[in-house]
């Protein structure tokens, strides 16, 4: 899991996984209950309403909002709403072929002078990376867990 250490910017992807108990979203408790002072998890708030779409989609509106407002309580994210994000986020999406959330996240963690971290390798965010490196670093769930069993 050293993979996670330091700051980090949370996609969607992870946001679905954690709060739905996956073994995916394991790894990020695990990371959750191990961080330092030093270390801060951010989400952009594009991310955060994707979330509560998602959620509400899979398992009705009470669940959605039950868990997003949880994970809020606990203050172990910062959200990222400024116009530095929304300008970032623009400017990612009118260069990228990837999805406006994921764009979102990648600004998020830009401004954050974090990692971005996904929960799945997804065709469009890799055939970009081939395309042209990200400037941040990207971390994906899925090849940790790969790691640790």
């Amino acid at each position: 899991m050293s993979e996670l250490r330091g700051s980090t910017a949370l996609d969607t992807s992870t946001l679905i996984e954690y709060l739905t108990g996956t073994a995916t979203g394991g790894t990020l408790r695990d990371y959750f209950t191990t961080l330092t002072s030093d270390e801060t998890v951010s989400a952009s708030l594009f991310a955060l309403a994707e979330t509560i779409y998602v959620l509400c989609r899979m398992k009705g509106a009470q669940f959605a909002e039950d868990k997003l407002a949880s994970i809020l309580a606990s203050t172990v994210i910062d959200v990222i709403s400024s116009t530095e994000l929304a300008l970032e986020t623009g400017r990612l999406k009118c260069e990228r072929a990837i999805s406006f959330s994921d764009c979102s996240s990648l600004a998020a963690a830009s401004l954050a002078d974090a990692k971005a971290v996904f929960a799945f390798r997804e065709d469009g965010l890799l055939r970009e990376m081939g395309k042209k490196p990200f400037d941040v670093d990207i971390v994906f769930l899925q090849d940790i867990n790969a790691s640790r069993t």
